[in-house]
């Protein structure tokens, strides 16, 4: 358990969110506005700023459409082997999906920001008070740690093969294909080198932050939930600390407690600073009860006010995961299909007898990448699943045995929404969890050995 939370942690989505969106600007996934770049007497004129975006988005989709179009002619003009077929085929694919995954990441771009408005208008940034809480400060240090090394591979997994020419010193390009002119004679050959250069900065940094921008997305949310659940489980000592009487009990509860932490993502929690934290009023009101049915008497408004609290964050959360299913499922099925057509060429090229070695090496490299990016998505929907169900566990651990008829009825909304499992889907058709990878993955196999 920490201690303190580190004051470099106090950074917010902001500034996460800016980057991502200057390098999507950047590959003209996003509009630019070029306004600011053109000289003075030239600003605030809006259609030359629109003409060079739109010159700007042309010349990145000729880059793809290029290259996925030559490779096509390849394929229908020249006699390849059955290797080179498959890694032509593969090196289509990629660049052909990629043209309605930029197209999509452009017409949902209005979603996308209201996801990240969202999550910065009505995400917490810490749990109730209570003798420890869970801090958004950890969530935005693990998502960015893990943006910066997906982004990292996904350069570095397609970047490689800009390179290779330049290693080996011979004058190939990093993918041969039919091209209408001698790209073995200069300048053609530096101008077809530079554009497919040019396409594998593009399929890197596409995937690599569309990826990137759900991952964020989803961390906050699992940390969110995290803190709901904490707040759910220390409900009666966020209710002391709201009546402001309990100061000695709530030291040793906090001296003497074990606080497990398997039960929350990042499994980091932060102790409650008690001499400074201030007791506030309730303004909620009781039902009209009996005293015969009301138990934790000293305490039933605050009870009530902690709970009341946890199920509009609750409804919060909710919300926001109903955002991010109808911003991304067409996302998740157009992924979900290209990893599945990338495995079934890998599969068949891996049965062919005269791979070289260096062409075996590709194989299993775009294998390995192929998946740990469907794993990822499966791992990232499955552990949002599991984080929507462990509401309801969080609120049975509560001393709800101890509350009152008010305290109960309450307790019924977030069981009833806590029932509901919080899902990521391809188009409604395919679920994200680890069940969808292990069918993806073994199912084609299972099925062609019976």
């Amino acid at each position: 358990m920490t201690l303190r939370p580190n004051s470099e942690d106090d950074q917010t989505l902001s500034l996460n969110f800016w980057i991502l969106e200057r390098v999507l600007r950047f590959v003209a996934v996003w509009p630019t506005d070029f306004n600011s770049y053109l000289p003075k007497y030239l600003r605030h004129q809006y259609l030359l700023s629109k003409l060079i975006n739109l010159c700007y988005m042309l010349f990145w989709l000729f880059v793809c459409v290029h290259i996925a179009a030559f490779h096509i002619v390849s394929i229908v003009t020249i006699d390849l082997s059955y290797d080179e077929l498959f890694l032509t085929l593969i090196t289509t694919s990629i660049y052909s999906i990629m043209i309605p995954l930029a197209a999509y990441l452009r017409l949902y771009e209005d979603n996308v920001r209201q996801l990240y408005e969202f999550a910065t208008r009505y995400f917490r940034k810490r749990s109730a008070a209570g003798v420890y809480y869970i801090s958004i400060s950890s969530s935005i240090r693990f998502a960015n740690r893990y943006q910066f090394w997906w982004l990292v591979i996904c350069v570095l997994g397609t970047m490689h093969w800009a390179i290779y020419p330049i290693l080996s010193q011979e004058r190939t390009l990093p993918f041969p294909c039919w091209y209408p002119v001698d790209v073995q004679q200069s300048p053609m050959y530096e101008l077809a080198y530079i554009l497919q250069v040019l396409g594998q900065l593009q399929v890197s940094l596409v995937y690599g932050l569309a990826g990137a921008l759900f991952m964020v997305f989803v961390f906050m949310a699992c940390s969110q939930f995290d803190m709901l659940c904490c707040s759910l489980t220390n409900i009666r000592q966020s209710a002391m600390i709201l009546n402001g009487r309990y100061r000695t009990e709530l030291r040793y509860h906090q001296a003497t407690q074990e606080i497990d932490t398997r039960g929350y993502v990042l499994k980091e929690v932060f102790r409650e600073d008690l001499d400074n934290v201030m007791p506030t009023k309730t303004a909620s009101k009781l039902d009209q009860l009996s005293p015969s049915q009301k138990y934790l008497f000293e305490l039933s408004p605050e009870l009530t006010c902690v709970l009341e609290d946890c199920i509009k964050h609750h409804l919060i959360l909710l919300r926001f995961c109903q955002l991010l299913e109808s911003c991304y499922h067409p996302y998740i099925l157009l992924k979900l299909f290209q990893i599945l057509l990338l495995l079934c060429f890998l599969a068949f090229m891996a049965t062919v007898e005269s791979l070289s070695t260096m062409k075996l090496i590709n194989v299993l490299e775009y294998f390995m990448l192929t998946m740990t990016e469907l794993y990822l998505y499966c791992f990232l929907g499955h552990i949002l699943m599991n984080q929507g169900l462990k509401v309801g566990d969080a609120l049975w651990k509560s001393p709800w045995h101890l509350c009152g008829a008010s305290y109960r009825r309450r307790m019924l909304i977030i069981l009833m929404n806590a029932q509901r499992p919080v899902r990521l889907t391809g188009l409604k058709l395919y679920e994200l969890n680890l069940e969808t990878y292990y069918t993806e993955v073994f199912g084609p196999v299972t099925s062609g050995m019976w």
